[in-house]
């Protein structure tokens, strides 16, 4: 050390003075750098804000999506509220799908109700009514076609009465008249016998019993509504004659048989018709007065959620299209007009915010 340096005094008070006078400065500087406000990000989402902030902040906005921008509703200076619309693009078919995800959420929530609730009386009443009505038209449709049957049918046992034999070949044979009213196929065998002053015959077969033998008036067979006359000048006596029901070799029996088939076939499918109407509508009213089974309330709800998620997804895709104050502030400046393409994410408005935005 230089011995010509004289040694400081010490003076403890001076120290202390220095050393507090440092500590300020030293603290001031340290304050003011913990303080510097930070430069705003660029906030691009419209409904975002900074959160737990009580300063007034500098937000960039823009919108999230690209698009011909269609309003611009503030301009710089202007004071604007939370949530207010400042800007917006076209919504194309955005729109449009959010109303339809709606429409279907809307539906399908109705019909889970539908299912929690159960029928209303009126929705029953029609039903019933329903039923009744389908009942009725069975009930006229079988009647209807049994008629048609039961008519084609008695064509074909009337196809050309005639009576044949085959050992009296040379004997005209007996006229057959009337309609032959019994609903049953075979034959009436008839023997002629003679029996004091007059003849007689006897029938076995379809019908059994024994009717007069005449030659001027025809006389019935029975109760069967066929008539039976004998040509005169002939003897007919011990001879044996057929009636066939129904006569195969008519010329109108292929006809006849043909118009039974179809009738049957017609009478088929109109009962099958009228019966399963009925059975559908019993079916709609026993599912209206049955309790909702778990599995359809599960189904019902599983709709409803999707389309509740539906709603959600084109939520977000229509609010990408909005600008929107994230607090209340003021606009600072706007970058967009009306007419302009928009890009993603790029700045469209300043924007201050002059409150918290909690």
């Amino acid at each position: 050390m230089n011995k010509h340096i004289k040694s400081l005094p010490h003076h403890p008070v001076r120290v202390i003075a220095i050393s507090l006078i440092v500590a300020g400065v030293i603290g001031f500087f340290g304050y003011k750098e913990i303080n510097k406000v930070v430069p705003a990000p660029l906030v691009t989402n419209p409904n975002t804000s900074a959160e737990n902030s009580t300063l007034p902040q500098e937000l960039t906005l823009g919108f999230l999506v690209g698009g011909r921008i269609n309003t611009v509703s503030v301009k710089a200076g202007e004071s604007v509220t939370k949530g207010q619309v400042l800007a917006t693009i076209d919504a194309g078919n955005t729109e449009g799908a959010l109303v339809e995800a709606q429409a279907t959420y809307a539906t399908a929530e109705a019909n889970y109700q539908k299912i929690i609730n159960g029928a209303t009386g009126t929705s029953v009443d029609v039903a019933k009514s329903a039923v009744n009505a389908a009942q009725v038209n069975l009930d006229g449709v079988t009647k209807t076609q049994n008629v048609l049957v039961t008519n084609a049918y008695a064509n074909l046992l009337n196809s050309t009465i005639t009576a044949t034999s085959d050992t009296n070949l040379s004997l005209p044979a007996p006229i057959i008249t009337g309609t032959y009213t019994k609903n049953a196929e075979g034959t009436l065998n008839f023997a002629i016998n003679q029996g004091g002053q007059t003849g007689f015959f006897s029938i076995t077969g379809l019908e059994n019993g024994t009717g007069i033998v005449s030659t001027t008036t025809p006389e019935p067979i029975l109760d069967t509504g066929l008539n039976i006359e004998f040509p005169s000048g002939s003897s007919y006596l011990g001879t044996s004659w057929t009636i066939n029901i129904p006569n195969t070799i008519a010329p109108n029996y292929l006809v006849n048989y043909n118009a039974y088939q179809t009738a049957l076939q017609a009478k088929t499918q109109a009962i099958s018709n009228a019966q399963a109407a009925l059975d559908q509508a019993n079916a709609s009213l026993t599912a209206l007065v049955t309790a909702a089974r778990p599995e359809d309330v599960a189904t019902a709800q599983a709709e409803v959620n999707n389309a509740q998620g539906a709603v959600q997804i084109a939520e977000a895709a229509y609010e990408n299209t909005i600008i929107t104050a994230p607090s209340d502030g003021t606009i600072a400046s706007v970058a967009i007009a009306p007419g302009q393409i928009a890009t993603p994410n790029a700045p469209a408005i300043e924007f201050t915010s002059l409150t918290s935005s909690n």
